[in-house]
């Protein structure tokens, strides 16, 4: 049977560095950052009492991308910041089912958007900031899955997590040390959601910065009814492109 495949993102590429930190206090600054993240998956999806193991490597899930865009973006002035960040992906495989001639067809689109805000708690010259962050993460996911061009499966899934977490930024020359926490989900949303970062990052110019590493985000949902259940882990290393003005 074919696998369903999704990725999630949500990255800390904004905040490039400041050569003078007074006249960046007093001005918004802007970051919008590209990205591509090179993940694999692994974990559960239970519908009534069936449960399918989930597990991908990126190669998988690159075959099966028909569409996708992933992008973070930052406006920061003084102490605060606000932060988006938006993934959305279209998988598809076709094929037939296993050891007979029927065709089978699946899809998957999944979109993912963070908004929220940073507060600067620390900052130590310009070489160590310390924010802390809060936000709300839109996850919708539409799973279809078809035999002989006859749906099968359609469901839609979209739930709005809250989350908060801290992040912390490091500068020495011209390199960066970058590194992000945050949870979420509480109930609300999905059951519990967490996500990692972990960057370094070299600045090319004032406006260009390169990054490179790894992230990891957890999600597990559960429907009030309990028919149905997600429960996957997505991590990978990833890289980016941060435009600073």
């Amino acid at each position: 049977m074919l696998i369903l495949l999704c990725c999630f993102s949500g990255a800390m590429l904004g905040q490039s560095i400041d050569t003078d930190s007074q006249d960046s206090d007093s001005k918004w600054n802007f970051d919008v950052a590209p990205y591509l993240w090179f993940s694999s998956l692994k974990g559960d999806i239970s519908f009534l009492d069936r449960s399918i193991p989930v597990e991908a490597e990126f190669k998988d899930i690159l075959d099966q991308l028909s569409f996708g865009v992933l992008i973070h973006a930052e406006a920061n002035k003084g102490s605060w910041t606000i932060i988006t960040d938006l993934i959305y992906m279209k998988l598809k495989e076709d094929g037939t089912l296993r050891n007979t001639s029927q065709s089978l067809s699946s899809e998957i689109e999944q979109i993912i958007w963070e908004l929220g805000g940073a507060y600067r708690i620390i900052k130590l010259e310009d070489y160590f900031i310390l924010d802390g962050k809060f936000g709300i993460r839109y996850f919708g996911l539409k799973p279809t899955l078809a035999i002989n061009q006859r749906t099968v499966f359609d469901k839609s899934l979209d739930f709005v997590d809250p989350y908060v977490g801290i992040r912390f930024k490091s500068v020495n020359g011209k390199w960066l040390n970058r590194a992000g926490f945050d949870v979420g989900g509480f109930g609300i949303g999905s059951q519990l959601s967490w996500k990692l970062n972990l960057f370094v990052g070299y600045q090319i110019n004032r406006t260009l910065a390169l990054y490179l590493g790894y992230q990891a985000y957890d999600v597990n949902y559960e429907e009030n009814d309990a028919s149905f259940n997600y429960d996957v882990v997505t991590g990978g290393f990833l890289s980016g492109l941060n435009i600073n003005f």
